[in-house]
């Protein structure tokens, strides 16, 4: 028992030691220009803790910190969320806690963990924009690869010239900063909650400080590092298997997308043979061209089985390589234009130090063969073995293995999604096994990674941490065992474009369009005027008919968009629901009494008022400027 003491006595001056080797400083938000956000209860901070914990008198680091204060004056266990990647930023996400059911009861405590975000250094935050651009290029898988070590080993080098100890961005390092993050917040226990590789980071944490933790929530875990790598391509592979055979068995999306499972692999086999290129806006890549190959393809199915919308319209999309549609393929490219938006610095620093050296290429490969039409898993993932290779040559630092079996005092809730490509519902159940009692998994089959994203998954989350039941209400969704594809789709350009626009554009891009609408609505009832105090003539008639067809049609495709995106807003990438076909042929009938109205002004009444009829003339055509993509 004296023993037990005086090791108690020793650990509890080592961590004594170690704190006054970091500082917690508040600071102003870094959002300076929110004004939403300024109306909210936030803290924000800046710890500075050791860049490497064996080093400690030497280099600092600062780590960014917001704390989002409960909602209510109840003073429960705060919520550490543990970003995932590795080399996510966490912050910059921040609206999506603002309204989380967590925060009602429980102070929500974001950290862009080292290397990430609004954290100081930042590593190499613009190669996930290099690397997309080399995606893009019409080149080899070989030469995708070179490309890829070039531009890593480039970013490895930047930071060595800054003097960055890379061996100290891992797991045990992050658990250490979590450990003097809650010391320097005085917090006794608090909520420890990650997500894909925030789930190895956690468990890590919770090995090392376990009298930290008061709950443990994994979302997409990873039971073990060294399953990682080497069973991705079998892991997608089992993803897509569920998708060909939901939809074999759906009679709508069997009938819309006959042998949908061989027309994938097709695919594969004639994008080898004929890559595809498409326009795209140069702001996401300056060469305004993206030219899909097989595995571009590949890795664009396999990201989208992460969104459980997304999964939804993975039948629509195979065709849509199928068919070249080269506006819809554009679109898909926007869409996945922030998929790099990784700390890339950090995820190499993590990936080569503990991650790829418990892997092992040769059983990556020899998993990978067994899928021959696959043509070889996914050279985007199997790359990262090249890196690697290369990076640690440079500056080695392999992490040693750290078990993650616990003999844990705190509960543990594990989310886990049937699609999930690259932490599947398997490995929810080996992660469980890594904990000795006190374990719950929840499964969504129809959802993919990172459930907690979900409204579903937030509430479910939030009634685990505070021990209320988890109803069957709360659970209907997570417990629907077929996919809901989205079929009877109409395709429409149009529709892309727009929806490209939305999402691209300023606000200040559409005032021409709100003013003109704005003409229009004085046209409609200047002419109503007109009619019912029998004034009216032929250009009136004409006017009334078009404002009308015009208004019509824009409150129609208001409406069907309103309806798209809550029901799955990924469609607005393809067109809309047929059940909105009018909103087309309404659309063509405008632009024909636009021109008919045009050509009657011009005969009957123009010379009288021309400053008037200049106005609506040039009304009418920024209007159809911005849908000249719908005829």
């Amino acid at each position: 028992m004296k023993i037990f003491r005086f090791f108690t006595l020793i650990l509890f001056l080592i961590s004594l030691f170690c704190n006054g080797q970091t500082n917690l400083e508040k600071v102003k938000t870094f959002f300076p220009d929110s004004k939403k956000l300024k109306k909210e209860n936030i803290d924000w901070y800046r710890l500075s803790v050791p860049e490497n914990w064996d080093k400690i008198h030497e280099r600092k680091i600062a780590l960014a910190v917001s704390v989002l204060k409960s909602k209510t004056t109840a003073k429960k266990e705060p919520v550490v969320f543990i970003q995932g990647g590795p080399g996510g930023n966490t912050i910059t996400e921040i609206m999506f806690w603002v309204n989380h059911p967590l925060r009602k009861n429980h102070d929500i405590i974001l950290i862009d963990l080292r290397g990430t975000g609004f954290s100081q250094p930042q590593l190499c935050p613009d190669l996930g924009k290099k690397f997309f651009e080399i995606l893009s290029k019409n080149q080899s898988d070989e030469q995708d690869v070179k490309d890829k070590v070039q531009v890593s080993l480039a970013c490895q080098q930047d930071m060595i010239d800054q003097g960055i100890d890379m061996g100290a961005y891992n797991s045990i390092s992050v658990a250490n900063d979590l450990h003097a993050l809650k010391n320097a917040l005085k917090i006794p226990t608090w909520n420890v909650y990650g997500v894909s590789y925030g789930t190895f980071i956690s468990q890590t944490y919770a090995k090392i400080y376990a009298q930290d933790v008061h709950t443990l929530t994994l979302d997409s875990s990873i039971p073990n590092i060294s399953q990682y790598y080497t069973h991705n391509t079998k892991n997608y592979v089992q993803s897509l298997n569920k998708v060909f055979n939901d939809c074999r068995k759906n009679p709508k999306c069997g009938k819309e997308y006959p042998d949908l499972e061989e027309v994938y692999y097709n695919n594969i086999a004639e994008l080898s043979k004929r890559p595809l290129t498409v326009t795209i806006d140069q702001a996401i890549i300056p060469s305004g061209k993206f030219t899909y190959n097989a595995e571009d393809y590949k890795i664009a199915i396999q990201q989208s089985l992460y969104d459980k919308k997304l999964a939804e319209v993975l039948p629509l999309l195979i065709y849509q390589f199928k068919e070249r549609n080269t506006a819809t393929l554009a679109g898909l490219v926007r869409a996945f234009s922030g998929a790099l938006s990784l700390n890339y610095g950090s995820y190499f620093c993590f990936t080569c130090n503990e991650a790829v050296p418990s892997n092992h290429l040769k059983k990556y490969d020899s998993i990978s063969s067994q899928y021959k039409k696959l043509q070889g898993g996914l050279s985007f993932y199997r790359s990262d073995f090249n890196v690697c290779s290369e990076w640690n040559k440079q500056d080695p630092h392999l992490l040693p293995g750290l078990s993650l079996i616990n003999d844990n005092p705190f509960r543990v809730l594990i989310l886990s999604g049937g699609l999930d490509p690259i932490t599947p519902d398997y490995f929810a159940k080996e992660t469980a096994q890594n904990f000795k009692r006190n374990v719950q998994i929840i499964n969504g089959y129809t959802y993919g990674h990172g459930l907690g994203y979900t409204e579903t998954g937030a509430h479910i989350i939030n009634n685990f941490i505070e021990k209320k039941p988890l109803t069957d209400s709360l659970m209907q969704n997570f417990n629907q065992k077929n996919i809901s594809f989205k079929t009877g789709i109409t395709l429409n350009k149009g529709v892309v474009a727009l929806a490209g626009d939305i999402n691209s554009k300023k606000w200040y891009y559409f005032i021409p369009l709100l003013l003109s609408i704005g003409v229009i609505v004085v046209i409609l009832t200047g002419t109503l005027i007109n009619i019912f105090s029998r004034k009216s003539n032929l250009s009136s008639i004409a006017l009334l008919l078009m404002s009308v067809t015009i208004l019509a049609f824009i409150i129609s495709l208001g409406l069907g968009i309103n309806e798209t995106l809550k029901s799955n807003y990924y469609l607005l990438a393809f067109g809309l629901p047929s059940k909105w076909n009018f909103v087309l042929v309404l659309y063509k009938l405008s632009v024909f009494l636009s021109v008919t109205a045009f050509i009657v002004i011009i005969i009957k009444d123009f010379r009288n008022n021309i400053p008037l009829y200049g106005m609506i003339f040039l009304a009418v055509g920024i209007i159809h400027f911005y849908f000249f993509n719908w005829v």
